[in-house]
Order: C-alpha cells, then sequence, then structure tokens
C-alpha cells in the first residue's frame, strides 16, 4: 500500500509499504481522512527518527475511515463497510493513574500505536485489539470524514478545560490562536466562559478568532498580553489561562496574567530543553493553580464526537485546505508555516 514517510517538514515521500495484515482481535480501517496536527510538525522531535516507517511513532493520527476487514474474536457490533473514528493512544484502564482518572498519564496510552506504525497517512491502518476495545467510535453518518478528523483534538480540549474550568462566567485568556487555541475557544463558549480573550502575533489568526466568537483580541506584538488583559478585564487578571502557544515568552505571560484564585492550563508543552522560572511567591500569595493536559481518554473522544454531530461546535469552518496522499508535504508545510486565512490541512490517503 502507499503511506506518506516523513523525512523533513519540508520532505514526506509517498512510498510502497507492507500491507499491514491483521491478526485476531484487530481491526483494519481504510483510511478515509487524516488531519495535520501541530504535533506530527515538531520537527526536532520527528527528524530524530525520521526516514523509516517504523520509527516515526504515531505519524498521522486524527483520522477517519471505514472498516475493510474484521479480524477473529472482534465483537460482532463492529462490521465490515462501518465508519469509524479512530485513536492510537489508548489507557490501560487498570494502573494506578488510570484508577485515579489520570488515564492519559497511564504508560500503555503513552506507547499504544497502530499496528503498522507510521500511521494514518497511508491508505489503511490496523487497530490492535487494545484499540479496537477502547479507541474506536462508531462515525455518525451526519458526520463527514472531515469533520471526523477532530474528533481527536477536540477531545483533548474537552479534557483540558475540565481540568482548567472555564464555566460560570469565568475570565479567561486563551492564548495562541492555532488550532488548539480556536477549538478551546469554542468550548469555551459552549461551557459557559464570561469574557474570552485570545493573543497571537498574527493579525489574520486574531481576525479569525473574533469571527469564532473572542470577546477581544490582543496582539502579542504590539501589546503587553497581561496588561492589556487585565485592561479589558476591569483591572483583573484572567479566572482562566489557557496556553496553547509552546514557547517561554508564552510561559511568562500565562504567568503574568492568571489572577488570584487563578488556574493556568499549560496546554502546549515547551521543548524538553527549555526551563522556565517561576516565581512561586507570587502564586503562592495569588493561590493559583496550575495544571497540564495530555492528549485525551475514550470519554473525552466521545464528548467531542457528540459536540460535532449535534452542532455544538461547527468544525467544518477550520476546515480550508484538502490535500491528496500525494501532497501531504504541502499539509505538513501549511501547518508548520500558515498563510493568511489557512487554519486545518486533511489528507485524503485514498485519492
Amino acid at each position: 500500500m502507499k503511506a506518506a514517510v516523513y523525512y523533513s517538514n519540508s520532505d514526506v515521500r509517498v512510498e510502497e509499504v507492507d500491507d499491514p495484515q491483521v491478526g485476531p482481535g484487530e481491526v483494519k480501517v481504510r483510511v478515509m481522512a487524516c488531519g495535520v496536527c501541530g504535533s506530527d510538525v515538531m520537527e526536532w522531535y520527528r527528524i530524530k527518527r525520521a526516514g523509516r516507517p517504523g520509527g516515526i511513532g504515531a505519524f498521522g493520527h486524527e483520522c477517519t475511515g471505514v472498516i475493510a476487514e474484521v479480524g477473529a474474536g472482534v465483537d460482532p457490533k463492529w462490521k465490515v463497510g462501518d465508519r469509524v473514528v479512530v485513536t492510537h493512544h489508548v489507557p490501560c484502564n487498570t494502573c494506578n493513574a488510570c484508577l485515579r482518572g489520570h488515564t492519559t498519564a497511564c504508560e500503555t496510552l503513552q506507547k499504544t500505536k497502530f499496528k503498522n506504525s507510521y500511521g494514518a497517512f497511508a491508505e489503511y491502518v490496523v487497530l490492535p485489539p487494545i484499540n479496537v476495545d477502547r479507541g474506536m467510535l462508531r462515525l455518525p453518518d451526519q458526520v463527514s470524514f472531515d469533520a471526523g478528523t477532530f474528533v481527536e483534538p477536540l477531545g483533548c480540549v474537552v479534557r483540558g478545560q475540565r481540568l482548567a474550568p472555564v464555566s460560570d462566567g469565568r475570565s479567561v485568556l486563551i492564548i495562541g490562536a492555532g488550532i488548539t487555541g480556536l477549538l478551546h475557544l469554542k468550548a469555551a463558549r459552549l461551557n459557559g466562559a464570561g469574557l474570552i480573550a485570545v493573543s497571537n502575533p498574527s493579525p489574520d489568526r486574531l481576525k479569525i478568532a473574533r469571527k469564532f466568537g473572542a470577546d477581544a483580541t490582543i496582539s502579542a506584538i504590539t501589546e503587553d498580553v497581561p496588561e492589556k488583559f487585565r485592561e479589558l478585564n476591569g483591572g483583573l487578571g484572567a479566572d482562566t489561562v489557557i496556553m496553547t502557544a509552546p514557547v517561554p515568552v508564552c510561559v511568562q505571560q500565562s504567568l503574568d496574567a492568571v489572577g488570584s484564585g487563578g488556574t493556568i492550563l499549560f496546554f502546549a508543552p515547551t521543548n524538553p530543553d527549555v526551563q522556565s522560572e517561576i516565581n512561586l511567591w507570587k502564586l503562592w500569595q495569588k493561590e493559583v493553580t496550575i495544571t497540564h493536559s495530555y492528549a485525551a481518554d475514550l470519554h473525552n473522544l466521545t464528548t467531542a464526537l457528540k459536540w460535532i454531530q449535534y452542532d455544538r461546535i461547527n468544525v467544518d469552518d477550520m476546515i480550508t485546505h484538502v490535500f491528496p496522499l500525494k501532497d501531504t508535504v504541502e499539509g505538513f508545510q501549511l501547518t508548520a508555516r500558515h498563510r493568511e486565512g489557512s487554519l486545518k490541512a486533511i489528507i485524503h490517503p485514498q485519492e
């Protein structure tokens, strides 16, 4: 079969690779759509294992498709032809982290992936039994394959806002207006936030944030983000800060912008080599909560799918570019460095 193989963000080649075989308990999915995630273009991480299908981890994971083959012993509710959305990471549900509700901190979740480890920028993927059991959802007929690719990123947002509440009219500062920042914006409105402000260096992205419902936008180039937020919020810091831009200056902005009794969600990680200073005295005095959120579990994914299915959150207006498999590299370049008006790139492996 054909699959996209990563060498760098500007060198993604479509190559012939082994067609994955289906074993007991496994399901083979014909991939119809796969979104390009910001994590796919973290070149500093990808480049270390590039150029070989087994060496690039979960390459292509925001995917939907149709069941093409069902292995022996699979629950009979799953049949060839079923439309599905699948996820590469699934928890064990029995470890200490899982039992305490931190399913995405589960070592099993962080190690699991599709059987063909190059992922879903390919004509087919095979799901191991554990993924079939707790990583596959039926895609309703009214949800397109393209819209279904948002289940995974939106599920991550759902989880994040459970750890950092935005309800009850809380004031919210979202730092970063990429796809995750904009999904956080839409989710915060749905979850009952009060003032929602979005900061970003790009005037184009700030314009899009206003279109998607931000009450205010802040230029990270021409304005002091924490100071401007307080000006907008009656002199008060943010009840909830959601940082989606993984750079040190945004870490500091988050710490400076949060208000007394507030919560900071560091949703996006900086490079692991980056160290950030934290003034514990100020946080201690203000009783600030700092939390983090990684990935999503089946509960979060189910919620995200329902929100899309019942039009609680519109994701169709976020899809700006769709490419056939042979042009996967264009989707990567667009995600790594957006052009004016561009948001989400989706790959169609069957085209």
